[in-house]
């Protein structure tokens, strides 16, 4: 449907137009729905080249530095995209919000503590996690259905699934035992979904 409205678009741009606004009718590189998101466990969890577009269009280069450099700076170097820290969610449909979002300066420390726990204790035991959820505004919080109090309104909580392959149940074991042994000393909250993603976040000891 996209490809056939974008023909159509093309075929009507007969008439001349000033130079400098070529890019508007043509097309340098051609884009496929496979460069701007990959298919995660059932999320359609965004590519870099999605956030770079989001990251431009909303002049977000140096708050991103910051955030980047802040979290090399406490040893956060490892296997987690910055961009998917900063994902609201993977519904590309909601109303009024945007896949994205930059986290108040104040929460970052939240997010490394957050992102410390998943390095040192998770990703031993089941590998590679991948974050569908992180950052949120309280209106996606809030279209998302969120708690009133969710720790993704202060960049402390991410929803994340696993990269490999593993059953549900034993995602369950595994992340339960790791809770009952880390979690309290490290005030973790773990909630378990549907399927394989899960909930961590390190601003109040609980389980759900």
């Amino acid at each position: 449907m996209y490809a056939s409205i974008l023909i159509t678009l093309a075929l009507s741009t007969a008439q001349p137009y000033p130079e400098e606004f070529e890019r508007l009718y043509t097309e340098e590189t051609e884009i496929t729905y496979d460069d701007l998101v990959v298919d995660v466990h059932g999320y359609k969890v965004p590519t870099r080249s999605a956030f770079r577009g989001w990251m431009l269009l909303n002049h977000a280069e140096d708050k991103l530095k910051e955030i980047g450099q802040q979290l090399k700076e406490a040893g956060i170097t490892q296997s987690m995209p910055l961009h998917l820290i900063l994902l609201q969610g993977t519904d590309w449909a909601m109303s009024n919000t945007t896949l994205f979002t930059l986290p108040d300066k104040k929460n970052v420390p939240n997010m490394i503590k957050t992102l410390k726990y998943i390095q040192q204790y998770i990703e031993p035991e089941i590998g590679v996690v991948i974050p569908v959820s992180g950052e949120r505004s309280k209106l996606y919080n809030q279209q998302a259905g969120g708690a009133l109090r969710s720790k993704h309104l202060e960049f402390c909580a991410l929803d994340l699934v696993p990269a490999n392959d593993i059953t549900r149940e034993d995602l369950h074991v595994k992340l339960k035992k790791i809770h009952s042994e880390f979690g309290q000393k490290n005030n973790v909250g773990l909630g378990l979904y549907s399927g394989v993603r899960f909930h961590i976040d390190t601003c109040g000891f609980r389980q759900w």
